[in-house]
């Protein structure tokens, strides 16, 4: 897996432990801005954070977005809510394909093909899942979360 370095910490992780956020061109003559990119589908270099329930406030707080961009940005002040919805939003379909696709089992079937994923913060308990590529992306993504929401 790829290295990432945390805005924050300074630290070296592998992408899929780490917040992404994309800067985009921001309408008129605003600028460009940061978005969160929990899909690590946006184009860009990105810039990275440790996921923790006030890393984005306390990055945005001492500039950091803008010092890694080597740019001004526009930073929306509700930058750290809109990152938590989009983590959640983002959990909540990948747990929702895995169980299209028949990836989750029912309570009381983990064996030793499974891994066990926490969903809490989606209200979901602990999850069940098959072993697949797609499924452990989803845990990576549903642990990230945790760590994001606290």
């Amino acid at each position: 897996m790829p290295q990432r370095r945390c805005l924050l910490t300074g630290q070296r992780a592998e992408a899929e432990t780490l917040l992404r956020f994309a800067i985009v061109k921001v309408g008129g003559a605003v600028g460009e801005g940061v978005v969160p990119d929990p899909a690590h589908r946006l184009p860009g270099r990105g810039l990275w954070l440790a996921p923790a329930p006030d890393a984005v406030a306390t990055a945005m707080a001492k500039g950091l977005f803008a010092r890694a961009a080597k740019r001004k940005l526009q930073l929306p002040a509700d930058l750290p809510v809109r990152s938590k919805d989009a983590w959640t939003a983002h959990a909540a379909d990948q747990v929702t394909k895995a169980r299209r696709a028949g990836l989750v089992l029912a309570e009381g079937q983990a064996g030793a093909d499974t891994v066990s994923a926490d969903a809490t913060p989606l209200g979901l308990g602990r999850l069940a899942l098959k072993r697949s590529p797609f499924t452990r992306r989803a845990v990576a993504d549903l642990a990230l979360l945790v760590r994001l929401v606290g």
